[in-house]
Order: C-alpha cells, then sequence, then structure tokens
C-alpha cells in the first residue's frame, strides 16, 4: 500500500501564537523610545513651519509689491505662536489663522525689531533670530540676512 502525502502548506495556531507574541514584545520596546524621540521631532516641525511661513511671506512681498512680515510678538498674539501678516492702508492685516507651536516648543530668544521679521518687496528683510526650545532643552535657531532677506537654520 501506498500512502498519499500529506498537505503542509498551512499554518499552525502555535505559529500564529508565536509570531503574535514575538510582535507583542518588540512593540513594548519599543513604545517607551517614542516618547523620548516625540520632543525633537516637534522642534523640528516646529522649525520648518516657521521657516516656511516666513519663506512665502518672502516670496509674497516681492510678488505683490507689499510689505510682508511674521509677528512673533507674544503682546500681539499670544505666548509661542506666530502669524502671517501684509501692510496695507496704514495697517497691518493677518493673512490666516495665528499658528501656535506645539506643546512643549517655546521661543526662549527673539532679536527681531520689536519681535517682527519684516519682508520687502525688493527682497530684503529685518535682520535678527528666533530660537526654539524644546522640552528636553535641545534649541533650533532661525536667521535672517538683511541684505537678501535669506533665511536659514542653525
Amino acid at each position: 500500500m501506498f500512502m498519499k502525502p500529506m498537505n503542509n502548506r498551512g499554518v499552525t495556531l502555535i505559529e500564529l501564537l508565536i509570531v503574535f507574541v514575538v510582535i507583542a514584545i518588540m512593540a513594548g520596546l519599543l513604545v517607551p523610545h517614542i516618547g523620548a524621540w516625540l520632543p525633537s521631532y516637534r522642534l523640528r516641525s516646529a522649525t520648518r513651519d516657521i521657516v516656511s511661513t516666513m519663506r512665502t511671506a518672502q516670496v509674497k512681498a516681492v510678488s505683490s509689491n507689499t510689505q510682508f512680515r511674521v509677528n512673533l510678538n507674544d503682546g500681539d498674539i499670544g505666548v509661542n505662536s506666530y502669524v502671517l501678516q501684509y501692510y496695507t492702508a496704514g495697517t497691518w492685516v493677518s493673512e490666516g489663522a495665528v499658528q501656535c507651536l506645539p506643546t512643549g516648543i517655546a521661543i526662549i530668544a527673539n532679536t527681531f525689531p520689536g519681535k517682527y521679521a519684516n519682508f520687502n518687496p525688493n527682497s530684503t528683510s529685518s535682520a535678527g533670530s528666533v530660537t526654539l526650545q524644546n522640552s528636553k532643552g535641545a534649541t533650533n535657531r532661525i536667521s535672517l540676512t538683511s541684505a537678501t532677506g535669506r533665511v536659514s537654520i542653525n
């Protein structure tokens, strides 16, 4: 008598449980590291957002022949906030909503005159910098070069 070979193409319940246990252990080891990584991510994100707003202000100032600024003045808009504004009819008008920095991120230094990063239609800007800090003490500094309006991260 000849026996037919068994079909072994499936996954047993034990193999499936072992895979789930290994994944659960790996996830348990990863979760504490995500909490340590989050402040750095928030700092990078906030820095990129402010730089993007400054570059938008510069482009809009040149293209519309109007003075634009990024208002970082906590007395005007609130602590750890910023907003894009343009100058018209003798007053500054906000373009869009006031943006708040993520939790754990603070503006610790602002050397712009009046706490405003100004951008002129001739592509120049006010000189100065703003420094952001996360809850772990890491900092990023955003600087403007007045002659060219160049925005850089230090």
